[in-house]
């Protein structure tokens, strides 16, 4: 007959087995819901951490203090580019002068965009030949850069030399003998009345040296600080002239090819060469 007290041991063995058994789905089931859950992990070493946020968990738990952050950056930003004439705060270019060729009208006195310390070379085309002048860029910057300018947009193509002056003969403008030597052109209408809306603009008058001796080239003016488009290239010696027309080249090459010049004579253009 079996011993009752070796029964009870083996009963209770099995209760433990059984118990065992029993736990272990519980124990991997909590194990598998811990490691799923998503805000956090187990390192290497068996250590939690918790899930980094990203900036959009961010504006959706702090959207207040989100938009105060972007205002102040957008702020920011535009305050530099403010200050520093960047993007939309740019300065718009100034509009540039163009000059009608139909009516010999510009929009505006042109920008100085000369070069002062460069050499400028005009050579003035005529049916006689070419009159090549050194223009003075550095004594006369503002009349050089009108000249130039004017040259450029084509103004004085087909512009005539309406007035010339010979010792002794007969001045077109009073008809006196003459105690000049000069040609004067860059005139729109033949007989040098230019309307007063041409070229559009005036400028300064300037300091300059020498004076109207032969070849030296000068600005016409119809007084003080009336400059525009008309000039003279003194042929003969003019030194007895009052200082009162900025000269502002002086002829290098030519001269003669300005002494052969009558009233009427046009420009067939000016070219311009930078050195």
């Amino acid at each position: 007959m079996p011993n009752t007290a070796s029964k009870r041991d083996q009963a209770r063995r099995e209760a433990r087995v059984m118990r065992a058994h029993q736990t272990t789905p519980v124990v991997e089931q909590t194990a598998t819901r811990r490691a799923t859950t998503p805000t956090t992990r187990r390192t290497a070493t068996g250590k939690r951490y918790q899930k980094r946020r990203g900036p959009l968990d961010m504006i959706r738990n702090f959207p207040v203090l989100s938009v105060i952050i972007l205002l102040a950056i957008f702020g920011g930003v535009t305050l530099y580019a403010q200050q520093n004439k960047l993007g939309p705060f740019a300065p718009i270019p100034p509009k540039q002068a163009v000059c009608n060729l139909k009516t010999h009208v510009c929009n505006k006195a042109p920008l100085m965009t000369i070069n002062t310390k460069k050499t400028y070379i005009a050579t003035i085309h005529t049916a006689k030949g070419d009159i090549v002048i050194k223009l003075d860029a550095k004594d006369t910057p503002i009349t050089v850069n009108s000249f130039v300018f004017l040259a450029q947009q084509h103004f004085f193509d087909g512009t005539y030399f309406w007035r010339v002056e010979k010792p002794g003969k007969p001045s077109v403008l009073d008809g006196q003998p003459s105690t000049l030597d000069l040609i004067q052109g860059g005139a729109v209408v033949k007989n040098g009345n230019d309307p007063k809306t041409v070229p559009g603009y005036t400028f300064k008058d300037e300091k300059f040296p020498g004076t109207y001796t032969p070849g030296t080239v000068a600005m016409a003016n119809a007084g003080p600080n009336t400059n525009g488009n008309q000039f003279f290239i003194n042929t003969g010696d003019n030194s007895s002239l009052p200082k009162s027309y900025t000269i502002f080249g002086t002829v290098t090459s030519g001269l003669d090819v300005a002494k052969q010049i009558t009233a009427g004579d046009k420009m067939l253009s000016v070219t311009i060469k930078v050195q």
